[in-house]
């Protein structure tokens, strides 16, 4: 049985990609009940508020299902996994009527950190490409996203014309590198002063904050995304599956 780890990675987060796992292995078969969180709690050894942090968002990707008086149950396969699509950002300003660009602002090899290295599973010290980029609309900064991978993921990043390319286009449809999943979170934030001058906002203005790991081939972590996105301007479009929404 897989174990939590000690390390920069919140607990929350090892539990959820563990049960994750545990449901794509179909230890639990869709229909079946899942165990409660008092059950985890005491296999897992963490507590309450951390079994039921990685449940919601299990819940909330769409693999399981809460029934008010019977307990938590396994999805069936019509209620697939990643039941949401993020609008693009650059679809999503053109809907608006806004011209999107992007600035590179940075691109370098870095050796991982600790928390790099846990993120991306990769060891500490292994090469990495950092990718910073302002995410513009009509001129006017939205958003800035710093990009990580593992360098002998895609090496060819670090010559490609990243202000006019799509990073996630370019490792799908020009290298073949799969992109199966994705584990994203989003949270409002207070922005930091270095945030709101980069955003041309005011220090303490509101944002959105992005955290997302995107998974390739044998469930290796591809990418670590990280953004800020201004919150006086940006709102986040999700498209559902109707039977969904509750």
């Amino acid at each position: 049985m897989m174990q939590l780890q000690p390390g920069p990675v919140p607990r929350y987060h090892q539990l959820t990609e563990i049960l994750r796992k545990r449901i794509e292995s179909e230890e639990f078969k869709p229909g079946d009940q899942f165990p409660t969180e008092e059950q985890l709690c005491r296999e897992y050894g963490v507590s309450r508020g951390t079994v039921g942090r990685a449940i919601k968002i299990l819940v909330d990707e769409g693999w399981l299902r809460r029934e008010q008086g019977r307990g938590t149950f396994v999805t069936s396969p019509s209620l697939s996994p990643v039941f949401f699509r993020l609008a693009d950002f650059s679809e999503d300003m053109r809907q608006r009527g806004l011209e999107p660009s992007t600035r590179l602002l940075s691109r370098e090899v870095i050796p991982a950190d600790k928390e790099i290295a846990a993120r991306l599973q990769i060891p500490v010290g292994e090469k990495v490409i950092k990718i910073a980029r302002l995410r513009l609309a009509s001129g006017r900064p939205m958003a800035y996203e710093t990009r990580l991978l593992a360098y002998d993921l895609c090496p060819q990043l670090m010559e490609e014309d990243l202000e006019r390319q799509s990073i996630h286009s370019l490792l799908i449809d020009k290298y073949n590198i799969p992109l199966t999943r994705a584990c994203h979170t989003i949270e409002a934030r207070v922005l930091s002063e270095e945030e709101a001058k980069l955003l041309e906002v005011e220090p303490g203005s509101a944002g959105f904050f992005i955290d997302r790991v995107t998974y390739t081939t044998n469930d290796r972590p591809g990418t670590w995304y990280q953004a800020i996105y201004r919150g006086d301007e940006y709102r986040f479009t999700a498209e559902f599956q109707p039977h969904l929404l509750s």
